[in-house]
């Protein structure tokens, strides 16, 4: 099982998160929204979690999560205990939003084949050019295929 504690909103001394479940065969869903000071706030990276009679856990340490919602805390607990008595292992990534961008992460913004302009002896991207600048006919070149001097 994958959760995500994705920071919404960093503040002075702790950042807001969401905590998300993360299930391809159903859908994804937010389980609770935390504040984590930044002393309990992990780095970027996924951490197996243990669930424990004193809470939840990584590398043994309480996660220190301040719940927006003490009732889902207990129902969070309580869910994450029992797919745990189920022998299966809960990770957490701790990430940031993915930018709103439209096709998001399957649109390459830069692609190989990307249009550039050779103008005296200096590599320019056509988008850089003014309106002016641009020749009539540009030079369409791969950027694998182009001698740097």
């Amino acid at each position: 099982m994958l959760l995500k504690l994705i920071k919404t909103r960093p503040m002075i001394s702790g950042a807001h998160c969401e905590v998300w479940e993360i299930n391809p065969l159903l859908e994804d869903r937010l389980m609770d929204e935390v504040f984590v000071l930044y002393e309990h706030l992990p780095a970027e990276l996924i951490y197996p979690l243990t669930i424990t009679l004193h809470g939840i856990r990584i590398r043994g340490r309480d996660i220190g999560w301040q719940w927006d919602q003490p009732e889902a805390e207990q129902e969070v607990y309580e869910y994450l205990r029992t797919i745990q008595l189920s022998g299966e292992e809960i990770y957490l990534e701790v990430c940031v939003p993915e930018p709103d961008l439209p096709g998001y992460p399957y649109i390459d913004r830069h692609p190989d084949d990307y249009p550039i302009v050779l103008t005296d002896e200096k590599i320019v991207l056509l988008d850089d050019l003014d309106e002016e600048e641009r020749p009539e006919e540009p030079i369409y070149e791969p950027f694998d295929k182009i001698e740097y001097v």
